[in-house]
């Protein structure tokens, strides 16, 4: 015990020496900046230019900057041509261009970044007679090469199995970087291809509208407009088949909507040839604190102005790795007070410390001095296993990780296990169907949203919702800590649960099924690792190839999109068997 007092001590009086090593460096911080020149606030003014495509974009980026930084003026200009706009680029003005407005001569001379994309995307009319075969089937682009290479080969039957043959009218933008990025995705040469050339995307829009047997390929913003979230009126995007297997496989599905389609972009599941690059290039590398302040907003919550707009943001590795290339802005401080703000800040932050230490130090004493606590053994890790996952007695445990426990009115509570909540990390807000639905085990029932990343989860039991657990809207992280109490989703009228239940869980049973889970989790998680991706690395853990708590967490969204098809869905396959 003597021993363990004096360790506490020295404990203690190492924090504190750190505590008075912060105050010092503080003090000398706040002498070091009252030396410096005094700065007021950021102010002073940008004169940025953008190509017309850009110019409703870079309006609002400036618009949303000043609001934020109201003493910094910016003139955006709508510059029309790539010669004006390399002429405007002196000393450290910006310009936002479009890949169609790049100029060969001067890129070597200029420095360049890219901010953003833009898509090529196939749309066909709305009013297509053959629409729900395209939808099912898509086209993939050895299909299209085929028919667009030959005007001969201009007819539905040659794509479509059940079409009865029909023209198939081709209008495409007279502009030839489109035309390019065209023939790349059908890696074919730009001169074979054949269609009607229209002059621009209102005039391609206007054909596809009138024409029912229409196909075009325009860029994305020219059928969103500006509000860039819904599509033009009598406008379909037409689904590509990009393994070619001759269906829309579900990792493929991303063209019923813009927002689906801009997270199929993101996480690559768009053909990489119609996506195209949207840059800001300067006559030099920028130095003013100005245009770093504004280019380090553009790659940050200016992003969101992207996908407003019609455009794609940038993934989150590349924003900060071209945050990372851009020169350090030095912030001087306004006056001593920010100096003593600072100190005050950091001697708190010390005290803090020292109590949050104490008050470990105290507990850790208590537990190794506590005989309940040292015969428990428990030690909290990183990790889950079975064992330490929760399996409630009397709860029906499905193969989708979902629970189904029937209420004294006949009535039966679902929710999701403590499994998938281990695995995803928190849930940060939830998709769910409406009372009144009528839902059949195994469909789709709930989709878990984590900071964009999604996974839909299966129905245990069939039947017609009568209640929704409204509170998960405003508070989803219930499904982690309550998953089994306050965490439930739906209270389901049952149809069909006598035989259901013949194919449910009980806890003894489900926890022998959980141990092959983490087998197939391990498997997954060892398959996703030989993809090379670093952000793989950490996932399971080095000893015992025990798997980390919170695994998918901080995984991208092609990780989720893995987890689903690859685990998931193979589990809903499967489950009744």
């Amino acid at each position: 015990m003597n021993s363990n007092i004096k360790a506490m001590k020295k404990f203690i009086l190492v924090l504190i020496g750190t505590a008075l090593l912060l105050q010092c460096q503080a003090v000398n911080f706040r002498n070091a900046v009252e030396d410096l020149p005094k700065a007021s606030a950021q102010k002073g003014s940008l004169i940025i230019s953008a190509t017309p495509d850009l110019f409703d974009l870079t309006t609002r980026w400036a618009s949303e900057y000043s609001g934020i930084n109201p003493l910094v003026k910016i003139n955006v200009e709508n510059v029309q041509n790539a010669d004006a706009l390399n002429g405007s680029n002196t000393g450290n003005s910006l310009s936002f261009i479009s890949y169609d407005y790049q100029n060969s001569d001067n890129e070597g001379s200029q420095w360049k970044m890219i901010i953003g994309r833009d898509a090529i995307v196939p749309v066909i009319n709305s009013n297509n007679p053959f629409l729900s075969e395209i939808m099912r089937q898509g086209v993939s682009a050895e299909e299209f090469a085929q028919i667009f290479k030959n005007s001969e080969n201009h007819n539905w039957s040659n794509l479509l199995e059940n079409s009865k043959g029909a023209p198939i009218n081709f209008y495409l933008i007279d502009n030839t970087s489109i035309t390019k990025a065209i023939a790349g995705f059908m890696n074919i040469n730009a001169e074979s291809i054949n269609g009607n050339k229209v002059a621009g995307g209102k005039e391609m829009i206007a054909a596809i509208q009138n024409d029912p047997y229409a196909i075009g390929f325009c860029k994305l913003t020219d059928i969103t407009g500006q509000s860039g979230l819904s599509l033009a009126s009598g406008i379909s995007m037409l689904p590509i088949d990009k393994n070619g297997n001759g269906k829309m496989d579900y990792i493929e599905k991303i063209y019923d909507n813009v927002t689906n389609l801009s997270r199929g972009i993101w996480i690559g599941k768009f053909p990489t040839a119609l996506c195209r690059n949207l840059y800001v290039t300067a006559a030099a590398k920028p130095t003013g604190d100005n245009e770093i302040a504004f280019l380090k907003y553009v790659l940050t919550n200016g992003q969101q102005q992207l996908d407003f707009t019609g455009f794609n943001s940038l993934t989150n590795t590349e924003r900060l790795s071209k945050i990372d290339r851009l020169p350090v802005i030095f912030l001087k401080a306004q006056t001593s007070n920010s100096a003593n703000l600072l100190q005050l800040m950091i001697t708190i932050i010390a005290g803090i410390i020292c109590i949050i230490a104490i008050v470990a130090m105290v507990l850790r004493y208590k537990k190794q001095n506590n005989p309940i606590s040292a015969k428990t053994g428990l030690e909290f890790t990183n990790s889950i296993t079975e064992k330490s996952l929760t399996m409630l007695n009397g709860l029906y445990f499905d193969k989708s990780h979902t629970w189904a426990f029937m209420e004294t009115d006949g009535s039966v509570k679902v929710g999701i296990d403590d499994f998938l909540q281990h695995v995803t990390g928190k849930i940060t807000s939830i998709k769910m169907k409406r009372p009144g639905d009528k839902v059949k085990k195994g469909d789709s029932i709930l989709t878990l949203i984590q900071k964009g990343k999604r996974l839909n989860i299966s129905a245990p039991v069939s039947g017609i919702i009568k209640a929704e657990n409204a509170i998960l809207f405003t508070d989803p992280s219930l499904l982690n800590s309550a998953p089994y109490a306050q965490g439930w989703i739906y209270l389901i009228e049952p149809t069909n649960w006598l035989r259901e239940t013949q194919f449910l869980l009980m806890a003894e049973k489900y926890g022998e099924w959980l141990k092959n889970e983490f087998s197939r989790l391990r498997d997954f998680l060892a398959h996703a690792m030989m993809k090379t991706e670093p952000a793989y690395a950490y996932v399971v853990l080095q000893d015992g190839g025990e798997v980390a708590d919170n695994v998918l967490e901080n995984l991208g969204p092609e990780v989720w999109e893995d987890f689903q098809t690859e685990f998931i869905d193979k589990t809903a396959e499967t489950k009744n068997i």
